[in-house]
């Protein structure tokens, strides 16, 4: 699937450095997700390695030429959601390859029959939330204090989620 000059596709093992790369460029603006400086890339391969060896989830890279400029999971939560987390490189970002990664994960997600997919974003992340929005998803609430900082900043978290039409059966 391509969007602008973008290509998404599925990741693969040779794309974990350029993934682990794109996580410590985003987490060092220590703004828009989890991750912050200093985590454990051994870890994050680990559970790369176990989405790509897995049949119900996945990880979608965005590629502009050979350049990784975005990444998307889903990925089976403890309470049977299937959740998202998206980032985009910062200088590609209002350029439609969130919207391009969205897109396939809701054709991936309908492929399997997966109902509705949920994410969480920080309520500071105002263009996120329109992109979601765009695509689809709705708020279904907001958790207080959902992560501490290394700042020592408590930040909340909006959830949302995006009911998928699923394919009749027949047709697949």
């Amino acid at each position: 699937m391509s969007f602008p000059d973008v290509t998404i596709r599925t990741a693969v093992e040779d794309d974990f450095e350029r993934l682990l790369l794109l996580f410590e460029e985003v987490a060092a603006e220590q703004k828009w997700i989890n991750t912050e400086p200093g985590f454990d890339r051994e870890r994050y391969t680990r559970v790369w390695r176990s989405i790509i060896d897995g049949t119900d989830e996945v990880q979608f890279v965005a590629l502009d030429g050979a350049s990784l400029v975005g990444s998307l999971s889903i990925y089976a939560s403890s309470n049977g959601d299937h959740d998202v987390g998206m980032l985009v490189r910062k200088m590609h970002r209002r350029q439609g390859v969130g919207s391009a990664l969205l897109q396939a994960a809701f054709d991936w997600a309908r492929r399997r029959r997966i109902e509705a997919l949920t994410l969480g974003v920080f309520p500071h992340n105002t263009a996120a939330i329109a992109l979601y929005r765009k695509m689809g998803f709705v708020e279904t609430g907001r958790v207080e204090n959902y992560i501490t900082h290394q700042s020592g900043e408590s930040w909340g978290v909006v959830r949302m989620q995006r009911r998928l039409e699923l394919p009749d059966a027949t047709s697949d």
